[in-house]
Parts: structure tokens; C-alpha cells; sequence
């Protein structure tokens, strides 16, 4: 039991790290496939994979020492079916005629391990039929597949890494697994009945995605910036003359090389770039995004991208960097430089207002952000979805009244 126990807790311990790992990639697949996030779909993908990861370190831990393993002489290799259910019964001393070794039967460590073989993919089962919509044979399928590649795993001495296997590769997990995830694929149909479909979760998702969230705009920025730290990155150490700038022994000429190839990249790849790719970056492409003009929802002109992204590259987010910089530069003196402090104070009280103004804006959908209000441009969304009957938003976003629109009814289109 305690084995049991210490795989699932190095499984949770594990997961925080995949989904740091998985998170990106998760977003840009949703807001590419469906404009939104829906958080249902999110639990139930995470939770599949948190699901998957106890699964598999289940029938590989705990991972014993190669030099322990070196010395083993048990068998690691069972192909006779139900050789389990055999040691099961002939070990419990279970006689059918006599009631007192019936307790026996049930109260045994052979059939413990039997029974946590069929219940460790009975999620497996319910996860395939509910959300993935697989079939009986293809739940089975599937279910025996995924047993045969953890039983493999197991025989191939975790891919080499141990001399010889340490676990027992058997055809009983094979079966019990298969039924298993043949039980799960029972046990989803009421389920089904009470939770909402994959085909309901994708309609809302398709009507939320016309609207363009904060979440997806971040994604948009976030995967832009990775983009253009990979450039920043073969800059620095392909051309010499900004190696020489920062290596330099100076704090200064660090700050100034990277400053400059700051300023450059957001002149170059906002402003011009995404003018000239009418309102479009690779961000903005992957999560279908648009820039376009708020007062006629064309692309945007060139003043307005130059207008908008210095508001918020060299106004909004370097104000904290600055006014940290002015606060040093008082202090590193022998007398105080007040008017710096004064300064630092004043850029500080700015950025607050700044970020209380961008927190209303969130709140409130409808109003600008200010670099959006001045430039007199918005993000809006390329994904249409046409549902022909006049449900709100708000009554689509309640899992409590989702309408009852068929999903061919429902046009995804990039625009």
C-alpha cells in the first residue's frame, strides 16, 4: 500500500512542472481551434493528465538501485492468462464448503493488487467514452493498448536504464486492465447524462470566442516575446559588435545594449511588422487576433501601431525599471539625491493610476484600454460563430441553461 501511496504523491508532485510545461502550448491549440478557453475542458484535460501520469508511475515505481536490480533472479516474464486468479484462490485457502475461509478470500493482498489493476483504469475508460466520444471497441482498444505500453516499458527494464527488469511483466495486467477501462466505459453513460457534452463545451467555446479575452491577448504577447527573445538571443551571439557591448565591464553599457535591441524590436516587429502585416503578428496569427481600426475596422495605419505600442512598450511597462533606477541612482551617493527620490515618487504614483485604470478596464469589456483609446485601435476576433438563434452570451456561458444549438449548426471560420 505504501508503494501505492508513494507513487501517487511523486505523480502530484510532478504535475505543477508538466503543467508549467503543457500550459502555452494548451492555449494557443484553444484559442487557434476555438477563439476561448472554457475551464470545464481545462479541468478535465489537466485532470486526464494528472490521471495518466499516476497511472504510469503506478507500474514503474518504486525505482529500485541498479545494483540491487543486477543482483535479482525472480521472474520477469508471465504469459500465462489468469495466473493470478489461479495463486488468488489456491493461496486464500478458500474451500467452498467451509464458511470460515471465506473472509480469506476476500481479505488478501492477491486480490488487493487484482482489484487496484481493474479500478487504476476504470478513469481511463470514462474519460475515453465521455469526452474523447470513443466507441466500446475503441475504448477496449485503447484500454489494452495503453496497458500494453506500461507492460513493455516494464519488460524493456525502463528502456534500458536497469540491467534487467525489475517488475513483472504479465498477461493478468493486460486483462485486468482491459477491464478496467471497459468498466469506466459503463460507468461514463450516467455521467453523460449529468455533466455537460464535448459537443456543448465546444458551442460555447466557439460564441466566447468571438469576444477577445485578456487571457488570450497575454498568450498572443507571451508567445511574441518568446519569439523575440530567440532573435535577442542570436543577436547577442552572432554579432560582435553587441557581444563587445555586453561583456562590457560597465553596468551602463549592459543596460544601453539591451535598452537598444528592446526599442529596436518593438519598432521593428510591433509597429512596422504588424502595419505591414495588417494588424497581424505570429502571436496574434496563432490565437486569431486581429488589430484593426475602431472607426471603421480597417487595418490599422502605421501612426496608430507606432502610437499604441509606444504607449504601452516605452510608457507602461518600463515605468517600474525606470523609476527603480532613479531610486538607486539617489541612494548611491553620499547625499541624498531628493530630486531623483521625488521623481521616482511621481513615476511610482503614475504607474499606480496606470494599473487602477487598467484593472477598471478589464473589468469592464466594453471600455479602452488608454494606449487602445488614443491610437484609436482595437484587438478584435477572426473567428466567427454563427448560431441562428438570439441566445446571449451570458445564458451560453451558464453551464445551468446551456441552449440546446446543434454543433453543425454552429460555422468556424477564420475570417
Amino acid at each position: 500500500m505504501h508503494s501505492y501511496v508513494t507513487a501517487i504523491l511523486s505523480a502530484a508532485w510532478t504535475f505543477p512542472f508538466v503543467a508549467v510545461l503543457i500550459t502555452l502550448p494548451y492555449l494557443l491549440f484553444q484559442y487557434r481551434r476555438y477563439g476561448a478557453v472554457m475551464l470545464l475542458r481545462t479541468v478535465i484535460l489537466y485532470s486526464f493528465i494528472l490521471y495518466m501520469m499516476c497511472a504510469y508511475f503506478l507500474t514503474m515505481l518504486p525505482l529500485p538501485s541498479r545494483e540491487l536490480v543486477a543482483t535479482l533472479t525472480t521472474p520477469y516474464l508471465q504469459l500465462t492468462p489468469f495466473q493470478d486468479f489461479i495463486v488468488w484462490i489456491r493461496d486464500s485457502g478458500f474451500v467452498l464448503s467451509d464458511t470460515s475461509t471465506w473472509r480469506r478470500l476476500v481479505v488478501n493482498r492477491d486480490l488487493f493488487v487484482i482489484l487496484a489493476n481493474i479500478v487504476m483504469t476504470i478513469p481511463l475508460g470514462i474519460y475515453l467514452r465521455y469526452y474523447f466520444g470513443f466507441s466500446l471497441p475503441k475504448t477496449v482498444l485503447i484500454s489494452l493498448g495503453v496497458s500494453l505500453v506500461f507492460e513493455l516499458t516494464q519488460l524493456s527494464a525502463l528502456f534500458g536504464i536497469y540491467p534487467r527488469p525489475y517488475r513483472l511483466c504479465e498477461t493478468d495486467d493486460l486483462i485486468t486492465n482491459t477491464l478496467g477501462g471497459l468498466i469506466g466505459y459503463w460507468v461514463a453513460g450516467p455521467l453523460m447524462r449529468i455533466l455537460p457534452s464535448r459537443k456543448r463545451i465546444d458551442e460555447i467555446a466557439y460564441r466566447r470566442g468571438t469576444h477577445v479575452s485578456v487571457t488570450r491577448r497575454i498568450t498572443a504577447a507571451v508567445t511574441d516575446w518568446l519569439l523575440l527573445g530567440l532573435v535577442q538571443l542570436l543577436l547577442l551571439f552572432t554579432v560582435k559588435p553587441l557581444q563587445n557591448m555586453l561583456f562590457a565591464s560597465t553596468f551602463t553599457g549592459l543596460l544601453a545594449t539591451l535598452g537598444g535591441l528592446y526599442i529596436a524590436l518593438v519598432l521593428v516587429y510591433f509597429i512596422v511588422f504588424e502595419w505591414l502585416q495588417k494588424g497581424l503578428t505570429i502571436g496574434k496569427r496563432l490565437t486569431h487576433i486581429r488589430l484593426v481600426d475602431i472607426r471603421d475596422g480597417s487595418r490599422p495605419k502605421l501612426w496608430q501601431c507606432a502610437v499604441r505600442y509606444s504607449l504601452f512598450y516605452f510608457g507602461f511597462l518600463p515605468l517600474p525599471l525606470i523609476a527603480l533606477l532613479l531610486f538607486v541612482n539617489a541612494l548611491e551617493s553620499d547625499t541624498v539625491q531628493w530630486f531623483l527620490l521625488a521623481l521616482c515618487a511621481v513615476l511610482m504614483l503614475v504607474y499606480l493610476a496606470c494599473v487602477i485604470i487598467v484593472i477598471l478596464g478589464v473589468l469592464n469589456r466594453s471600455s479602452q484600454l488608454p494606449h487602445g483609446a488614443l491610437s484609436k485601435t482595437r484587438n478584435v476576433s477572426t473567428i466567427v460563430a454563427l448560431v441562428p438563434d438570439e441566445a446571449s452570451c451570458e445564458e451560453l456561458i451558464s453551464m445551468d441553461s446551456l441552449p440546446s444549438v446543434p454543433i453543425s449548426s454552429i460555422q468556424h471560420k477564420p475570417v
